[in-house]
């Protein structure tokens, strides 16, 4: 009897083993690309989290894409418009996440060389790179304002470097063509409605003054026009009656 009942438990323990796994569903991760806009027109970008100085101020109201965090600093990547990219950190107050969906992040220029100029390493324009012919495009990152003047952080043959303004073309640099939706709407205040009401009261004061005045004057003329009908009438009436 024993025997029997240690057998039944083995071939429970053993239909037990061959009992089907539970499926668990997999964890999703989700890899969809982050991009934060730039929403001021002097947003640093460091190369380093430790340098005090930046290299150049991201171009307003276009993206960066999120790499990493690194205490108040954001670890992010840009991309000109040469194929490569750079990447480097934005302290991360500097940066808003609009909600918006981003198919074109990077502001997409190149500027032109007027004529034969220099590239340089620092923006003090102290250490200079190499020659740049004019008619030349570089590719545009952003731009840096010091003692000197406004550079431009720009790569050209595959070296990045600062170039002075005069030396490129003029251009402009329109806003990214995803809404604005950190500004905040203007709405009129207190102060300018009311100065509004009492100019529009103006004008309307000024008006019925004038159609007043325009009353008075044709009531005179009527007035006048009645009295030389009745005196031309009572001097005929007399001369009939002589």
């Amino acid at each position: 009897m024993k025997k029997i009942f240690v057998l039944i438990l083995t071939f429970a323990m053993f239909f037990n083993g061959l009992s089907l796994p539970t499926i668990k569903p997999a964890k999703a991760y989700s890899s969809k690309t982050e991009y934060l806009r730039v929403i001021n027109k002097k947003t640093p970008f460091f190369k380093s989290v430790l340098d005090s100085e930046p290299l150049f101020y991201l171009p307003y109201t276009y993206y960066v894409k999120v790499l990493g965090q690194e205490n108040e600093y954001t670890h992010v990547e840009i991309q000109g418009k040469s194929s490569v990219a750079i990447d480097g950190y934005v302290n991360s107050q500097d940066l808003f996440c609009d909600g918006l969906e981003v198919s074109a992040p990077y502001l997409n220029l190149n500027i032109i060389t007027t004529s034969t100029t220099v590239l340089y390493l620092d923006p003090t324009l102290s250490t200079p790179l190499q020659y740049v012919f004019a008619e030349r495009e570089l590719c545009y990152y952003g731009e840096y304002t010091q003692e000197q003047g406004r550079v431009f952080f720009v790569g050209y043959n595959d070296r990045l470097g600062y170039i002075k303004e005069n030396a490129v073309l003029p251009f402009t640099i329109p806003n990214h063509p995803n809404a604005l939706t950190f500004l905040t709407p203007e709405t009129p205040n207190e102060e300018s409605f009311s100065n509004d009401r009492e100019g529009i009261f103006s004008i309307k004061a000024v008006i019925f003054a004038c159609l007043l005045f325009a009353g008075i004057i044709a009531l005179i003329f009527a007035l006048t026009n009645k009295r030389q009908t009745k005196s031309s009438f009572n001097y005929f009436e007399e001369n009939d009656y002589e």
